[in-house]
């Protein structure tokens, strides 16, 4: 009984660091703001980390364009954010996902899913 105290014990602080990790991320994850120009700086977008547009600023320039050329400019603008913000979010996850305990914690999880005995090393 005593072993199986000791690995429950093991297993929840394994757990709350994961819950930690976890949310140390979503907190990171939650600052993620992008604000970027177009080529001349007519305009700039700011977007978040889900790629969502939070701001647009337009200058007196941008507004002499044409609807068209001005449209081609946001759209443009807005994918050149949202390409940095994803740049920026994978480098944030990828620190966490590659973390030692991050790793252990999904192989145990695979391990319990697929009714795996644990590998031996």
């Amino acid at each position: 009984m005593e072993y199986l105290d000791e690995w429950n014990a093991v297993q929840r602080e394994a757990a709350a660091r994961w819950r930690r990790k976890n949310t140390q991320l979503r907190e990171a994850l939650g600052l993620v703001i992008v604000r970027t120009s177009s080529r001349n700086g007519e305009l700039s977008i700011a977007v978040d980390a889900d790629a969502r547009v939070t701001d647009v600023r337009l200058t007196p320039q941008a507004l002499r364009l044409g609807d068209v050329q001005l449209s081609r400019l946001l759209r443009d603008t807005i994918q050149k954010a949202q390409a940095e913000a994803a740049q920026r979010v994978t480098e944030i996850t990828l620190s966490f996902t590659q973390d030692r305990d991050s790793v252990a914690a999904r192989e145990f999880v695979e391990e319990i899913l697929n009714d795996k005995a644990p590998e031996k090393s």
